[in-house]
């Protein structure tokens, strides 16, 4: 059974890059094959698409500890901070007193999304996930984090930091 849940977690992990990696493509396709317009859509499209996985791994964490095994030693604060700041940057500059340029805001989801990763891998040591679950969440957050960087470099070429 573990190995279904392996396989299926790892097959929708895999497709839950695709935004990232079609919101890197487009901007780094404009102007040549995409107007400026578009590409500038797909940012915010990976930028909101960021906070909402922000929001689910860090879902996913307080869950874990809701586990009848669990100790119930760590607290839900952290997580419930990490979504929050997810969806305050993810919100257009300007909204309410804040104002953030965009390659800045995909730069907090990464620093959010690799904080998660170390908080998940620290669970896997402790046994709340299955060993074989570190290495997908590497890699994963790995590829999710190349995808934003990339749109950062992007962004900054065109001035939007």
């Amino acid at each position: 059974m573990g190995d279904a849940k392996q396989e299926e977690m790892t097959r929708l992990g895999l497709l839950g890059l695709a935004p990232f990696i079609a919101g890197a493509l487009a901007v780094w396709l404009s102007p040549w094959l995409l107007p400026a317009h578009v590409a500038l859509d797909f940012h915010q499209m990976t930028l909101a698409y960021g906070g909402i996985i922000v929001a689910y791994m860090a879902g996913m964490g307080a869950g874990a500890m809701l586990a009848p095994s669990q100790s119930g030693q760590r607290s839900f604060l952290p997580g419930m901070l990490a979504a929050i700041a997810a969806f305050v940057f993810i919100l257009p500059p300007g909204t309410f007193f804040f104002s953030i340029g965009a390659a800045w805001r995909h730069l907090v989801i990464v620093l959010l999304l690799i904080y998660l990763l170390l908080r998940d891998l620290s669970a896997v040591r402790m046994g709340e996930f299955p060993g074989w679950y570190a290495p997908l969440r590497i890699r994963l957050t790995f590829w999710a984090c190349a995808a934003l960087l990339l749109i950062v470099v992007r962004l900054f070429l065109w001035g939007y930091y």
